[in-house]
């Protein structure tokens, strides 16, 4: 939800207000809860198709479909599809989550853990009769699974099973700079990436993207925290990125957040306009609408 979400802040209110913005895009972040209630859910598709927003979901942190306790390994499966099934009843196209961590177990025993778990979501949705797609995402530190080619090889596998379009995965360009200590931050190198998905996947998989981005900070070991793309507010307006109620938001960011951004984003947006990618990119900079509508006047600009 935006920052400046007016009134009470919840899902409608929000959607309400990417609206005003000239957005089109909202993540429900079902990280810690499912806050959507079912009797709610219908209302929020209603609202969302006549403001012309379309939604997706991030599912809950407590995921780790690697893990060789079953008990953990079904409670990520319940978790997903929870999240899932309510996101679809409001309207949601996509559900991402971080499948797992890799925990010293070797590369095909974690595909294999991880592809029985997808396989496991994309079965309870399936007797629900529930229609979204279920998206694993590109996760920012080496340690988690979710490297771009761990994904296309686990999509492809899928699909090949009949699961269709019905699997895919969030592909996090922030993370993907994050995880490899700040390497694939070029335009070139974003233009290699996209065609290594076209050529496992077939071009048409670019049609529907899930996409996060934010600036990010990093280490050796991966993912540090997100920040901010502009230094300060006198940064935004020079862009002509002006939100009315956005000053003491940006005040009260801490430091940890206002690091300096070396995630090339400008270039990720120029590949993807070049390419002609299609889907939804979700923003999850701290300072949310400020960066989401400098990226979409950067897009708009190339």
């Amino acid at each position: 939800m935006p920052l400046t979400t007016k009134g009470e802040r919840n899902v409608k209110a929000g959607i309400q207000r990417i609206h005003e913005l000239g957005l089109q895009h909202m993540e429900l972040e079902f990280v810690y809860q499912v806050f959507v209630k079912e009797e709610d859910a219908p209302v929020i598709k209603k609202l969302a198709e006549e403001q012309d927003v379309s939604l997706s979901v991030h599912g809950s942190y407590y995921v780790n479909l690697g893990s060789e306790d079953k008990q953990k390994w079904h409670a990520s499966i319940s978790r997903v599809v929870q999240a899932a099934a309510r996101g679809a009843a409001a309207g949601a196209v996509s559900v991402t989550y971080h499948s797992g961590f890799l925990q010293g177990k070797n590369a095909d025993e974690i595909h294999e853990l991880i592809k029985d778990g997808t396989r496991e979501i994309l079965e309870e949705l399936k007797k629900k009769n529930v229609k979204i797609s279920v998206a694993p995402e590109l996760t920012g530190k080496p340690s988690q699974f979710g490297e771009l080619e761990d994904l296309i090889k686990l999509v492809a596998e899928l699909r090949a099973e009949g699961y269709g379009d019905q699997v895919a995965f969030c592909f996090d360009f922030a993370h993907k700079f994050a995880r490899s200590n700040g390497q694939f931050n070029t335009y070139d190198e974003v233009m290699v990436m996209l065609e290594k998905i076209a050529q496992g996947l077939g071009t048409e998989f670019l049609d529907t993207l899930h996409i996060h981005m934010s600036g990010i900070d990093h280490s050796p070991k991966g993912e540090k925290n997100h920040l901010v793309y502009l230094p300060n507010l006198k940064a935004y307006a020079a862009q002509g990125v002006v939100v009315e109620g956005i000053d003491s938001h940006f005040a009260e960011l801490d430091v940890k957040r206002m690091g300096e951004n070396h995630f090339n984003w400008q270039g990720v947006l120029q590949a993807l306009k070049k390419t002609g990618v299609g889907g939804y990119l979700v923003c999850e900079s701290p300072i949310l609408e400020l960066d989401a509508l400098l990226m979409q006047q950067y897009y708009a600009s190339q």
